[in-house]
């Protein structure tokens, strides 16, 4: 959990400037390691997960700093970074879900001393 505080910390005073981001991104970064702890959540897949969310939010906030004049839209750099932000956490968990899943399996099959899985031989008698 200390890492998700450092992380969103850091990120929000990145992302918002100031005390006021440093304070912001500190309880989103406690909430987020909260419950990656309490659904026990890999850290692996916990620090992957938020990081591309911060990613996303960085990009979606940058995109709308561009198009607009300095300091003119600071509501829509909000906007864009929390949608890009919902956008990556989708994306990056889906991938993040998927890839650690075909690892798993992976892993069972050696442990079992069965060939690992391979594309398109999927059967239903498992």
């Amino acid at each position: 959990m200390a890492w998700s505080i450092g992380l969103g910390s850091l990120v929000g005073w990145a992302l918002g400037g100031g005390w006021f981001g440093l304070a912001t991104g500190f309880i989103i970064g406690a909430v987020l390691g909260l419950i990656a702890a309490k659904a026990s959540v890999r850290l692996g897949v916990a620090v992957s997960v938020v990081v591309g969310t911060i990613v996303g939010a960085f990009i979606g906030r940058n995109i709308v700093r561009v198009l607009c004049l300095p300091g003119s839209c600071p509501s829509l750099e909000i906007v864009a970074a929390v949608l890009g932000a919902v956008g990556a956490f989708v994306g990056v968990g889906l991938v993040v879900a998927l890839v650690t899943r075909s690892f798993d399996e992976y892993y069972e099959a050696i442990e079992a001393r069965r060939p690992p899985p391979e594309p398109g031989c999927e059967t239903d008698d498992d």
